[in-house]
């Protein structure tokens, strides 16, 4: 191995969501014997967007892992009720977009990736809100619907999702001017219209794993604080 790919291995190595992810696997009793990456991406600003990687892992029982990885990082979701406190009407900001996965319009909640931010992902989570509707939250406005990361794939994929929620009251006038909203991001190839949803337009619609468990956390916290 040259000189050269053993800096860059060593630079991967360092990067916030690979180090996570090696904490995360220390954390559960395993260890990791060796990694070497297959391949990686990087975003425009030299930060590491993803990683495949071959990994030897030890369980504590001795036992290998499977080999490999798919290394994306943490990333939050937040699930916002607008409360129009003219109207009385309340309804869910989304947000819809076509992903390339499926090719599809989806309909989803405002969403991010931590990227290097893996310890303040509420930080992110009101970057991301703000940037994909123009709604602006303070910090003590957002509340974790869960006290931990909740993984969809970690037979395959390290990603975590943080899930946060709020319940907002805004004008008419706010609550309107929100509803069918443009936001376009070049730089990402986001295109992104920003929708205000009942309850059960946003089950009927919504083919998001994700989106579908976010209402049941909003609903689960939510439910608890009034009756505590």
């Amino acid at each position: 191995m040259s000189d050269k790919s053993s800096m860059e291995i060593q630079d991967f190595e360092k990067e916030p969501k690979v180090a996570s992810w090696k904490k995360s696997l220390s954390l559960g009793g395993c260890t990791l014997r060796s990694i070497f990456p297959l391949k990686l991406l990087y975003k425009k600003n030299s930060e590491l967007l993803f990683a495949l990687v071959s990994a030897d892992v030890i369980d504590p029982n001795g036992h290998n892992l499977p080999q490999y990885l798919f290394i994306r990082g943490h990333a939050c979701i937040v699930v916002i009720q607008l409360n129009n406190t003219d109207t009385g009407e309340k309804s869910f900001l989304m947000i819809r977009q076509r992903r390339i996965g499926n090719g599809l319009l989806n309909l989803e909640f405002p969403a991010g990736m931590l990227d290097r931010n893996v310890s303040n992902p509420a930080s992110v989570a009101l970057k991301e809100v703000f940037e994909e509707t123009g709604l602006s939250l303070a910090a003590t406005d957002i509340h974790p619907l869960c006290d931990k990361p909740l993984f969809s794939s970690p037979g395959a994929s390290d990603e975590g999702i943080y899930y946060f929620g709020a319940c907002v009251d805004v004008s008419d006038k706010e609550f309107c001017s929100l509803n069918d909203r443009n936001i376009n991001n070049a730089d990402e190839n986001e295109h992104i219209r920003v929708i205000l949803c009942s309850r059960e337009k946003a089950e009927e619609e919504t083919t998001s794993l994700q989106a579908r468990l976010g209402l049941y956390l909003f609903d689960d916290f939510f439910n608890k604080k009034i009756n505590s």
